[in-house]
């Protein structure tokens, strides 16, 4: 994969107090504004804070790939026999393809942190490798 040029194009003030806006409606209006901008995104890459079902939703209505982290309590279902916390389910670091509640089937992988922590990332790309899970996860932040 060809480097490629990172730089911001957007970016919102947080003050709910004045705008009465949450850190996800900015998100929202972000990835909306991206779409109107033309972007064409490889990939939107966001922490689990931003993970919510409307958000994952409304990037699937956009049509891009999006990677995120789960938080180990978020409800899957891996094999149609009822949902559970994502920490309960066997998960490899190759990825697993599992129902996420409220939303759909996504690739979900397991991760050992460098600190020694449990990570859960999901992608909506289901031909997703590790190697390039983590090359976007690098991008992020």
């Amino acid at each position: 994969m060809l480097d490629r040029l990172y730089i911001p194009c957007d970016y919102r003030i947080y003050d709910k107090n004045n705008d009465h806006l949450t850190k996800n409606d900015h998100f929202k209006e972000m990835l909306k504004t991206a779409k109107e901008r033309g972007f064409q995104p490889t990939a939107v890459v966001f922490d689990s804070w931003y993970s919510s079902l409307e958000n994952l939703k409304i990037i699937r209505i956009l049509e891009w790939i999006w990677l995120t982290q789960l938080k180990s309590n978020r409800q899957v279902d891996p094999d149609r026999t009822g949902n559970r916390a994502i920490r309960d389910v066997h998960i490899s670091a190759e990825g697993e393809i599992v129902h996420l509640k409220g939303y759909g089937l996504v690739k979900v992988f397991r991760i050992v942190a460098k600190n020694g922590d449990t990570e859960y990332w999901e992608t909506n790309d289901f031909l997703m490798s590790n190697l390039m899970r983590k090359s976007l996860a690098e991008k992020d932040g």
